[in-house]
């Protein structure tokens, strides 16, 4: 009685369990208790869920006796229902056997209409009984002395500092949208960047978090005003109290934590940083990192946890999804373990953009996706939880080991070394063909998704009529460009389809196509904007300047490009077109031959072929 009326001085109460029931038409699974003190009682129990092995071990079973530990009582549509977040079982039914005491059942808004009556006498119909019943009825259950509950806040005035800190807080694992107010206590493992849309129904922005306690996990989204409000102060790793969110069923596709339910903040949502020093209850992310040795072409695709020593890492790139036309920027890193093996870690948005690789920081990532292009290698995913130089016991040992032994270790690349090397030929999985070997072989004409493979040779001709087009300078998704092809409609605007507007400028693209040749065979490849102001040594916007202004200076760019050799990665693809099934090259990336390495390269493969060598090349010079 006492919880259903509010009281907050109610010690850890023990109850009879004389009945429980499953929940019909929920997705999660939840049970219902009907509970006693021996005095009262309440159907109105719900079994957090974290809970429910008691009953699948038959440890909670009708008659028996447990403690409650923690608990919340909620108004839930007029009912008081007592949440049992924590229970110890103090003696089993089967021991009890029975029900004790007469309790009467205590209504749905937490009062009682009825005395328990002695069954060894009449019932007492006199007024003075009649007047007693009443007096208990109005001592227990009148609104008028009812107690606040224990998780009542005062509406917190504007401008006023929010007591969250002073608030029961509850495990993640007990939200249910039953619950109208509740605070829990967790930490950011994961902080995505701002995220932005453009589409029919308007503009906006988020960004989510992922949130950890000992009971379990929980995304979390702001939109718009509550991005721009909780984004600056959210820091990973970091703990905070957060209340008054909107609870909702969650959406897969967008989220793989273990939770059916997800958190979006409103107007009415609180978020203070934890500033005591009782955060060590609340876990970190846990690793099951995998040896990066273990890891094969046959493991295509699945999601591991992986942790290395950065030896090395790329310039931040951009490219252009080939899916969505969105830019998106990444950066290739390589690291290792004491399995002495090193592969290609890739890194996006904003993630990429601060990584810092100086000082071989070490890299543990949670969640990455494994590849078998170029080899074998790893990205990181949106979901995936990235952590530098994290404080446990495996980035320590690993550290330690590369500043005394590690750093002077011969590594096995299992991946091509990346964009700016020029190196990757020595990775393995590079399948490094002559452009003969390509066209005997008919790479790409059979599979949906394409083959890749990597090539030396030289730009000998380029289409440079039209290399260039006018695209769509407005933002687009997540703050990158449109780049939509835009049509002049001879006016001083340009319009774009994509963004359904007019606009009086434009920014220049590149699509080159061009031939690269070697000693077997030529090849017809084409080449999209961030590759092609590579090879051609200068941007889109300087060159569609020349184009218009200055055509031999336009003319002289292409040839300056032509005759150099680069080292291209490729991907050969099936294209049809009426009826007519031809494969398509484009460059997936091109860069300048290290001929050392080249040249390594090619000897051994001769060494390993049993070719005699030329005469003043020494074997072990490339062994």
């Amino acid at each position: 009685m006492k919880i259903c009326q509010g009281a907050q001085d109610v010690e850890p109460p023990i109850f009879q369990l004389l009945q429980t029931k499953k929940i019909a038409g929920t997705s999660t699974e939840r049970y219902r208790m009907l509970i006693s003190d021996g005095a009262n009682s309440n159907s109105y129990g719900m079994l957090a869920t974290q809970l429910n092995g008691l009953v699948h071990e038959e440890k909670l079973k009708e008659y028996c006796i447990f403690k409650v530990n923690k608990y919340q009582c909620n108004n839930m549509q007029g009912k008081k229902v007592i949440i049992i977040l924590d229970l110890e079982v103090l003696q089993e039914g089967s021991e009890v056997g029975e029900k004790i005491g007469s309790p009467i059942a205590i209504a749905a808004d937490g009062t009682v209409s009825a005395q328990p009556v002695d069954q060894n006498r009449a019932p007492n119909t006199s007024n003075n009984g009649d007047n007693k019943r009443v007096a208990r009825t109005e001592a227990v259950g009148s609104p008028a002395t009812k107690r606040p509950s224990m998780l009542d806040r005062p509406v917190i005035a504007q401008g006023m500092p929010s007591n969250l800190a002073g608030q029961p807080t509850f495990p993640i694992a007990s939200l249910t949208p039953y619950q109208n107010k509740w605070t829990i206590k967790a930490r950011v493992t994961k902080k995505s960047d701002i995220r932005r849309w453009s589409n029919s129904r308007g503009e906006g922005h988020l960004f989510s978090m992922d949130l950890l306690d000992e009971s379990g996990e929980i995304r979390a989204t702001a939109f718009k005003n509550e991005c721009d409000k909780f984004e600056p102060m959210v820091q990973e790793d970091k703990v905070y109290f957060i209340s008054n969110c909107k609870l909702k069923p969650a959406n897969k596709q967008y989220s793989s934590l273990n939770n059916d339910y997800e958190l979006t903040f409103s107007e009415m949502s609180e978020m203070v940083p934890c500033n005591d020093e009782d955060t060590a209850s609340i876990p970190r992310v846990t690793f099951n990192f995998v040896q990066l040795s273990q890891l094969s072409a046959e493991h295509k695709d699945s999601i591991v946890d992986v942790i290395g020593i950065c030896r090395s890492a790329t310039d931040v790139a951009n490219l252009t999804s080939s899916k969505t036309g969105r830019e998106m920027i990444k950066r290739d890193i390589t690291i290792a373990d004491q399995s002495l093996v090193e592969l290609r870690l890739t890194l996006w948005g904003g993630t990429a953009t601060s990584f810092n690789p100086s000082g071989n920081p070490v890299v543990a990532v949670k969640g990455c996706k494994v590849s078998d292009y170029a080899g074998v290698s790893v990205g990181a995913l949106n979901s995936s939880v990235i952590q530098i130089n994290p404080d446990i016991p495996k980035c320590h040992e690993l550290k330690g080991w590369y500043e005394q032994d590690g750093c002077k270790a011969t590594f096995k690349a299992m991946s091509e070394a990346g964009n700016g090397g020029g190196d990757m030929l020595s990775g393995s999985g590079a399948n490094i063909k002559t452009i003969g070997e390509v066209k005997s072989s008919q790479i790409g004409l059979t599979t949906v998704k394409g083959e890749y493979y990597s090539s030396v040779a030289t730009a000998v001709m380029y289409q440079k009529e039209k290399a260039l087009y006018q695209a769509c300078s407005q933002p687009g998704p997540e703050g990158k460009g449109c780049n939509r092809k835009v049509q002049d409609q001879g006016n001083g605007t340009y319009r774009c389809e994509k963004c359904n507007m007019d606009m009086d400028s434009f920014n220049w693209r590149i699509i080159l196509s061009f031939s690269i040749a070697d000693a077997t065979d030529n090849q017809w490849v084409q080449c999209f904007h961030d590759q092609a102001e590579a090879i051609l040594k200068i941007s889109a916007q300087e060159l569609g300047t020349m184009q218009q202004s200055d055509p031999e200076g336009y003319n002289r760019v292409f040839q300056e490009a032509t005759f150099k050799k680069f080292n291209f990665r490729l991907r050969a693809k099936a294209d049809t077109y009426n009826d007519e099934t031809r494969v398509k090259h484009a460059v997936i990336s091109a860069e300048n031959v290290i001929f050392e390495s080249y040249n390594k390269m090619m000897i051994k493969e001769l060494i390993d072929n049993g070719i005699e060598l030329p005469m003043g090349v020494s074997e072990s010079k490339y062994t």
